[in-house]
């Protein structure tokens, strides 16, 4: 990112002293600990990743794209048919613009300024787009008087996700829905903490992530990001302590030598992508079906050395959708894991109906696709 340094920042400021909207002036903690000073309701904002647009709809339901004055392109890029969702039901969204492709390079700060947003939401840890440590980006939405709040799906999904929602309530003067929906949240992860003490025995726990898009077996996840869905499920990540950050790879004689009891992947296949892409990956998300789902994870399983598996030769394999980590959605995926590792125990739980009630009273598309799939599962009549 180059800077136009005294001439842009001038401008900037120009630009931003032209913008004011009457409101409260509040101070805000956002989840990385930050102090931020911020009129609100705001009535415009950009995203640090377009993927955060479905936790507005959780707040507005709708219409969460009138809000958005610009907004990073890995939404599109990355999750296709999820962007065809919005794209069919709100056309305007062609109209926002792009602030950055998909990742933090190519943020343009410049542009940010420019489309004169009331607030900056970003990742905390950051991803595919800027957060707490792009340092320079935040000093000049600092001198271009626009407020940068931190929400966070990735780091500490469980624990930040609430309060992910509650800030964005906030800001957008919906706190009532924020709290209806903190509650549905609270409750729907009790449905599992609140059992882990039944748990005696953790089965060992494959974690295989992004399947296809390297050709190599295997990309293998630590206790980070999706690691933490496994803890807090009652598994044990074969490779969680060996591996210091979120991902690492791994030989496929590595995983054939440690003999999981059970193989999860992610899924970064989309309805979306063309077909010669999907051949190599799990297809998962909006406008799938679990038949496609449950073939294309059958599929990935006859990659050379996996047959051997015991995990595989009992079919206890499953997968995500790999956006779960950037999404509210990540407790019921987390219920759906739980009960894969300890079927007794978490009998009653229903993750799909639960799905199904989060789209129906949270979300402005409908639910049209399955999220998370397993090779056991029942075909479809």
């Amino acid at each position: 990112m180059k800077m136009r340094n005294l001439v842009y920042l001038a401008a900037a400021t120009l630009i931003w002293g032209t913008h004011a909207s009457a409101g409260e002036t509040v101070t805000l903690t956002d989840v990385s600990g930050r102090e931020v000073t911020v009129e609100v309701p705001v009535k415009h904002m950009i995203l640090g990743e377009g993927r955060f647009l479905p936790s507005i709809g959780i707040l507005d339901p709708e219409n969460p794209v009138r809000w958005i004055a610009g907004m990073m392109g890995e939404f599109k890029s990355l999750d296709p048919a999820s962007f065809a969702q919005y794209q069919n039901k709100f056309p305007e969204i062609d109209d926002i613009p792009l602030i950055g492709r998909r990742n933090e390079e190519t943020f343009s700060v410049e542009k940010a300024v420019t489309v004169e947003p009331d607030v900056a939401i970003f990742g905390m840890s950051g991803g595919h787009g800027p957060g707490s440590t792009s340092h320079e980006v935040l000093s000049v939405m600092g001198a271009a008087h626009i407020p940068v709040v931190m929400i966070d799906f990735r780091a500490k999904p469980f624990e930040n996700t609430p309060k992910s929602i509650r800030l964005l309530g906030k800001l957008m003067g919906k706190e009532e829905q924020a709290e209806a929906f903190v509650k549905f949240y609270e409750e729907n992860l009790s449905k599992v903490t609140s059992r882990a003490s039944e748990i005696t025995e953790k089965p060992s726990v494959f974690l295989e992530s992004r399947v296809g898009l390297a050709e190599n077996c295997c990309e293998a996840m630590g206790n980070e990001m999706i690691g933490k869905f496994v803890t807090l499920a009652g598994g044990d990540n074969i490779f969680g302590d060996t591996i210091p950050g979120v991902i690492s790879q791994v030989s496929v004689e590595q995983v054939i030598v440690t003999d999981p009891d059970v193989y999860i992947t992610t899924a970064i296949g989309s309805a979306g992508l063309d077909s010669e892409t999907n051949a190599r990956r799990i297809v998962l998300g909006a406008n799938t079906s679990a038949d496609q789902a449950r073939a294309s994870l059958a599929h990935s399983m006859e990659r050379t050395g996996l047959p051997l598996l015991s995990a595989v030769r009992s079919k206890q394999v499953y997968s995500v959708w790999h956006h779960i980590y950037n999404n509210p959605i990540n407790v019921f995926a987390l219920q759906a894991k739980a009960k894969w590792l300890h079927p007794d125990i978490y009998a009653d739980l229903d993750p799909d109906a639960e799905l199904a009630a989060f789209f129906e009273r949270f979300q402005a598309v409908d639910l049209d696709g399955v999220y998370w799939v397993g090779l056991n599962d029942a075909p479809s009549q």
